[in-house]
């Protein structure tokens, strides 16, 4: 399977198709809903473009990487080729009847066409519709990545929650301490070292036991002090709440 159509044109599909060509896979097609976005993609690729998906070229398979909630429209209109979605959200049983070979090829990881990414780092989750064509997805990712796993549509969705609180959760919580520090003229990176400690820490140690903080020590009258400091109410109730998981947590 060397020869690829990206339907989507977005970070996900652009970093995919660098890693793909560089693999010595080729790109045989952009699709994009934006003529604009496909040729750009498409340009950096050197190869064809197209917004409408009646005029595909024949390939070993299409990747589809589109929001979540145009997958199953764009499904709708593809021909019998082999195809699979980058979805960690959406289950295997999205796929149409009248598709032989589907499944789904999930990169963990948050992507931006302007950030430079190891793609041999990022974990992909592969699953597809019989052992024949997962083990050809298999092998795809593995000439991208050292970090290959099998996993089913309950287990990506519940991976892909998990990463929600990982990772865009803890960015949100990132973005608060920012903006209590820029209220009282402090510069965020004073933090950088503390957050790499903790990121560094969990590398070998569980998180529930590299837990610190005022509300793992059950330390309640600062807790309390913080929260009487905090100026906004739904700051003072995400505290809270936090605060109690983590007490919850750790009786």
């Amino acid at each position: 399977m060397k020869n690829i159509i990206l339907v989507g044109s977005g970070n996900v599909a652009t970093h995919l198709g660098i890693a793909l060509q560089n693999c010595n896979y080729k790109i045989v097609q952009v699709y994009s809903k934006s003529i604009k976005n496909a040729k750009e993609l498409a340009q950096k690729l050197d190869t064809y473009f197209t917004n409408d998906l009646t005029k595909l070229k024949t390939a070993d398979l299409i990747i589809v990487s589109v929001n979540d909630d145009a997958i199953s429209t764009v499904l709708s209109k593809l021909e019998n080729m082999a195809i699979v979605h980058t979805s960690g959200s959406i289950g295997i049983d999205v796929f149409e009847p009248k598709i032989s070979n589907f499944g789904v090829f999930y990169p963990l990881q948050t992507f931006n066409k302007n950030v430079e990414l190891t793609i041999s780092e990022i974990p992909f989750c592969i699953e597809g519709n019989s052992k024949a064509f997962e083990k050809e997805l298999i092998e795809i990712a593995k000439n991208l990545s050292s970090n290959v796993v099998t996993m089913s549509s309950t287990q990506r969705k519940q991976l892909h929650i998990a990463a929600v609180f990982a990772c865009n959760f803890s960015n949100q919580m990132f973005s608060i301490a920012h903006d209590l520090l820029i209220e009282k003229d402090v510069d965020f990176k004073i933090l950088l070292p503390l957050i790499k400690q903790t990121i560094a820490k969990i590398n070998t140690n569980k998180p529930k036991a590299v837990q610190t903080g005022p509300a793992k020590r059950k330390d309640i009258k600062l807790v309390q002090k913080h929260i009487d400091l905090i100026q906004q109410e739904d700051l003072k109730e995400l505290y809270k709440k936090i605060s109690n998981s983590i007490i919850k947590t750790h009786e």
